[in-house]
């Protein structure tokens, strides 16, 4: 080869644009994918705090009702409790058991005031006072 046949070819320096708009790509998929773990996470801890909740007011409800000078009425019972920031929705159903002096309690705690979602539930007993 001659070297007035040698032509020098320019260096590439720096990235070429398919190559940015690749691992621009990339990131915004990692970015995306990191956003829903995080809703996720968040929507997890408020699950978490509304059942924690949710069990703290029907316990409380349960032992209201067994300190209580009244003898429940059999059948069911609604209503709402504030605990915390939160408005707990109940339903108490109040059954016979084989003691006469004895009656059974279930209560279910949710969050909505249409009941459709129990977060918890709580059985106990009340004697007659």
């Amino acid at each position: 080869m001659s070297p007035a046949l040698k032509v020098d070819l320019p260096q590439q320096q720096g990235l070429t644009l398919i190559e940015v708009l690749v691992a621009l790509l990339i990131l915004a998929v990692l970015a995306a994918s990191s956003t829903q773990v995080v809703s996720q996470a968040i929507d997890l801890r408020l699950e978490a705090e509304q059942r924690a909740v949710a069990h703290l007011c029907a316990a409380s409800l349960l032992v209201e009702q067994q300190l209580a000078t009244e003898w429940p009425d059999l059948g069911t019972q609604e209503g709402e409790q504030p605990q915390g920031h939160f408005i707990c929705y109940w339903r108490i159903e109040v059954q016979g058991t084989p003691a006469p002096r004895l009656r059974r309690l279930d209560i279910e705690v949710g969050m909505e005031a249409a009941r459709t979602r129990t977060l918890a539930r709580v059985s106990g007993f009340v004697g007659q006072p």
